[in-house]
């Protein structure tokens, strides 16, 4: 692991777009109608998620190939759930925001996931689900 740090774009999108979710939270905490927990609390590991896994990018720290798949499912699942629960009114703001803001975030958090596959030690990559034992040895 290396304690270099390069701010790459990716890496900067993903922290600034977690740490912009701050005072989204907290403006949340205000209105959330149902289970306002659960909302603020999906939206605190989402933001989480989304600079942890920024950081570790611009450290090309291989630990990103955990951080960022796990984000990913959490965008998405917020995408999901924003859209089936949004009211009649809001539903159009939902799909707006599930298509320019977290299921882009979700491609770009898998996009790092795929490329830090290769950064994986040998012995971690052979264990992956679907692969072979001793597949990729030479």
């Amino acid at each position: 692991m290396t304690t270099t740090t390069s701010w790459n774009w990716p890496s900067r999108v993903l922290a600034t777009a977690g740490l912009a979710l701050i005072p989204w939270i907290f403006a949340l905490a205000w209105v959330a109608g149902e289970h306002p927990v659960a909302w603020i609390g999906l939206d605190v590991m989402e933001a989480t998620g989304l600079i942890g896994t920024g950081l570790l990018l611009a450290r090309c720290d291989p630990r990103r190939v955990a951080a960022a798949p796990a984000t990913a499912v959490l965008l998405t699942v917020d995408a999901w759930f924003d859209v089936l629960t949004a009211d009649p009114g809001t539903v159009l703001t939902a799909i707006l925001m599930a298509a320019c803001l977290e299921l882009p975030l979700a491609a770009l958090c898998t996009a790092v996931a795929w490329d830090a596959l290769p950064a994986l030690p040998r012995q971690v990559r052979n264990q992956l689900p679907g692969r072979r034992a001793g597949a990729g040895r030479r």
